[in-house]
């Protein structure tokens, strides 16, 4: 009788929820090379708010470099992530972070150890290379640093020190960075899938066995039409363009 009653209680559950939602598992990990691992994840259901589809690159410092991408240093204001890729050789590329008409960035850049671009007093978040480990930040707690080799100040922050951040309920496709407990960086977008900022941080920071990438800290970079990605690099072709050029991004480089 009792076990009845669960069966009962569970096909009850499952109706109410309505669909399942697929966990990381069914999603593995597609080695490209080692240090860069490749996933296409996609969930729907309770408790996503819409169907998400992801395309994920996880990257190791140890053996591949990552590092910011500016247009100018190519004589241009703006480019698509793919042209901007290729025209800096990197193997994977995403786009960075926000800009003023006429494309003029705006916020912290730091490519390869110098400042192309000042800091901006906002309540946003940086990501950057220091010492060859990763770190994502306020604008409050950045500090000049020599050792700092990238950054890129954008936002708003998704996770922090592995807490997901409550956010504003919006849609919209989705570029963003994190890094995990690992520290690898993780460069994701949400392909042709609006996802709301909300679903995009639970995602980050839930554990791989829950579905989620298992990030301490996560960054939305800018999003709608400048969310966009790009990779040739052995087995991996991806081509996500976004709806216009930007004028900066963050590549992949092998060490």
């Amino acid at each position: 009788m009792k076990r009845v009653l669960l069966l009962f209680l569970g096909t009850v559950f499952f109706l109410l929820v309505g669909q399942e939602v697929s966990f990381s598992t069914d999603f593995p990990w597609q080695k490209i090379d080692e240090g860069f691992e490749f996933k296409s994840l996609q969930v729907e259901g309770d408790p996503y708010q819409s169907l998400i589809k992801l395309k994920i690159f996880r990257i190791s410092l140890d053996k591949f470099q990552v590092r910011v991408l500016d247009a100018r240093a190519f004589g241009e204001v703006k480019l698509e992530i793919k042209e901007l890729a290729r025209k800096a050789q990197a193997l994977a590329a995403i786009n960075g972070g926000f800009f003023l008409p006429g494309f003029k960035p705006l916020g912290l850049l730091i490519v390869d150890g110098r400042e192309v671009n000042p800091l901006r007093r906002a309540d946003w978040g940086i990501f950057l290379i220091q010492d060859n480990i990763p770190r994502i930040i306020h604008t409050q707690e950045y500090l000049t640093d020599r050792n700092i080799s990238q950054a890129l100040q954008v936002g708003p922050r998704l996770v922090v020190n592995g807490r997901e951040f409550q956010m504003k309920k919006q849609v919209a496709r989705r570029s963003a960075v994190g890094i995990t407990i690992k520290k690898k960086v993780i460069l994701l977008n949400s392909e042709d899938t609006d996802v709301y900022a909300q679903d995009l941080a639970r995602i980050f920071h839930l554990p791989e066995s829950q579905g989620g990438l298992e990030c301490s800290d996560a960054l939305t970079l800018d999003g709608g039409p400048s969310a966009q990605m790009y990779a040739d690099y052995k087995s991996l072709k991806i081509d996500i363009p976004g709806g216009w050029g930007v004028p900066n991004g963050i590549g992949v480089f092998k060490k």
